[in-house]
């Protein structure tokens, strides 16, 4: 991927992708209206394009009349698939899970029966290893590999939306310790695919400005050359795009990031992370742990047993997160499903608070138990 088209956030870096796919399927021959498939509760940003790749109701259903149409396909929720016929255990759902890969299935069809019409799809756009706004769903280890030589078959550019994703976030492998040069630092390369579009933002910066960057290959950014009076110019642009100030401290960020000091405690921390997440079975409104690296799903249950869900209205997520803030711990849940997405310069001792601070809130909020203590950070 030798081309970078710069922006300043995560959706004017998917709006980026969207358009020069768009563009690039037109002028290549491949399609006169290209069409694009998303996963079911896919969430790409705010920005119209990026709005019209989503699929949360709850957010996108107002500016529905503003719109184009794009198609959805199931994600591999494997706490909640239709397919999985495993009894619930005190694990990952991913880890006991019992099916025969129909997830993949209906991706396959979905491009058999689009290609069919005449309309192949000319995009496939994804978040790799870990949907976000979804509710922290997990793809189960070999997925994306095979839907996404799937879509290739078919003709379909891939989009992958690493905006959450990228930098490490999704873990660091026990070989890259040793061998620096080697660190893997996006999910899509973690399951040995090549996107022909990876959208960055967040992480390039560490949060600090905003920075954001779209990567594509050659051969789509030869689609955009030409003589004068071609105007063959990808028309979009930003006035902040590729600022100085975002650039310096990106370059800092990755500088400090590609560190082996770095690379050994974000594993550190991952380990930790997955070992203390683990008490939390003892609850028995937990229905699910998810965890991908450094960022996990804690999904609340009424019955573990049946997977029954907590109604919306019941609030059960916001209450549990509103308690942990009182006890210093500043997170948010999706629905049911409480996020821990611990910044790189945690600490252990901090990371240990701040599951029990989770902990204790789950169990003063679905079963009334007040905390012998409060934590103090």
């Amino acid at each position: 991927m030798s081309k970078v088209f710069f922006s300043d956030d995560g959706s004017t870096a998917v709006e980026a992708a969207l358009k020069l796919a768009y563009e690039f399927a037109r002028r290549s021959g491949r399609s006169r209206k290209p069409k694009f498939l998303s996963l079911a509760g896919a969430y790409h940003g705010d920005t119209i394009g990026a709005v019209a790749l989503g699929h949360v109701d709850l957010f996108h259903r107002r500016f529905s009349g503003l719109l184009f149409k794009t198609d959805e396909v199931m994600a591999p929720y494997c706490y909640r698939c239709p397919f999985n016929r495993a009894r619930p255990e005190r694990e990952d759902a991913r880890e006991y899970r019992k099916c025969a890969w129909e997830c993949v299935g209906e991706v396959e069809r979905k491009l058999v029966s689009q290609k069919k019409r005449g309309a192949p799809y000319s995009g496939f756009v994804f978040e790799p290893l870990m949907q976000g706004a979804a509710g922290m769903i997990p793809q189960p280890a070999g997925w994306l590999p095979q839907v996404t030589d799937i879509a290739r078959s078919h003709g379909a550019l891939l989009i992958a939306d690493e905006v959450m994703t990228g930098f490490g976030r999704t873990g660091t492998l026990q070989f890259q310790i040793s061998n620096l040069k080697s660190q893997i630092l996006f999910a899509c390369h973690q399951e040995g695919v090549q996107p022909d579009f990876l959208c960055v933002a967040k992480g390039m910066t560490g949060g600090y400005l905003p920075m954001a960057a779209t990567l594509t290959t050659q051969e789509i950014f030869d689609a955009f050359l030409g003589e004068h009076e071609d105007f063959k110019t990808f028309f979009h642009g930003h006035s902040y795009t590729a600022n100085q100030l975002g650039a310096a401290a990106s370059l800092a960020s990755l500088e400090l990031l590609q560190s082996a000091a770095s690379a050994r405690a974000r594993h550190q921390l991952q380990q930790t992370m997955r070992l203390e997440l683990r008490r939390l079975w003892s609850l028995p409104h937990v229905g699910d742990i998810r965890q991908v690296g450094l960022i996990a799903g804690v999904e609340l249950v009424r019955d573990w047993r049946t997977r029954e869900p907590f109604d919306l209205p019941e609030r059960a997520g916001i209450r549990v997160c509103e308690a942990m803030a009182r006890r210093g711990v500043l997170t948010r849940p999706i629905g049911n499903v409480i996020v821990l997405m611990p910044p790189y310069c945690t600490t252990q001792q901090q990371l240990r608070r701040m599951v029990e601070a989770l902990h204790v809130s789950i169990a003063e909020v679905t079963q009334g138990k007040r905390p012998s203590r409060t934590f103090h950070f």
